[in-house]
């Protein structure tokens, strides 16, 4: 575990593994520092019209050619739902207001914890020249691609409840 900090941060000790309470973590001998190995936070944006769900088909990692709703990484001191409205308008074009939050997610074992946010469409122009992804489209959420993500289509139930007005199915 200590390949990612190989001295610490407050006294640059070479940092040495210790079990600290039940866990294996980067531990510094001298100052007695625990480095926390922390989630990273991704936001995304579930943006729906009359047409269905926004979702991009991703062009990178194990998930390569599946499909998710527009989201990456916050950055350090980014407001999250800031991050959600960027990734959105960064990965399809579309510029969106975000309403409110569909959840928050995580899995055991996994460093990650998604935002997940509700979004509306205030503008932009739809395209698909991200780096990040390969197409983009609008789906009805009762014929959606193959998803990237396990919880996606969990994820998917839960915004469509929360949605006042009827999508298409």
């Amino acid at each position: 575990m200590t390949n990612n900090f190989e001295r610490c941060p407050t006294c640059w000790t070479p940092l040495t593994t210790e079990t600290v309470d039940g866990l294996w973590r980067p531990f510094c001998p001298t100052c007695k520092s625990i480095v926390s190995m922390g989630p990273k936070l991704v936001a995304a944006a579930f943006v729906g019209d009359a047409n269905g769900l926004l979702l991009v088909r991703r062009s990178y990692g194990v998930e390569k050619g599946l499909w998710a709703p527009p989201g990456g990484y916050v950055e350090q001191g980014e407001v999250v739902e800031e991050a959600a409205r960027r990734e959105a308008y960064e990965e399809t074009g579309i510029e969106v207001t975000i309403k409110n939050l569909v959840g928050l997610y995580s899995t055991s074992g996994r460093p990650i914890v998604l935002a997940a946010f509700s979004a509306e469409v205030i503008g932009g122009e739809l395209h698909d020249r991200s780096p990040e992804v390969q197409e983009v489209g609008f789906f009805p959420v009762s014929n959606l691609p193959p998803l990237a993500f396990a919880k996606d289509r969990s994820i998917i139930e839960t915004w469509v409840q929360q949605q006042g007005t009827p999508l298409q199915r």
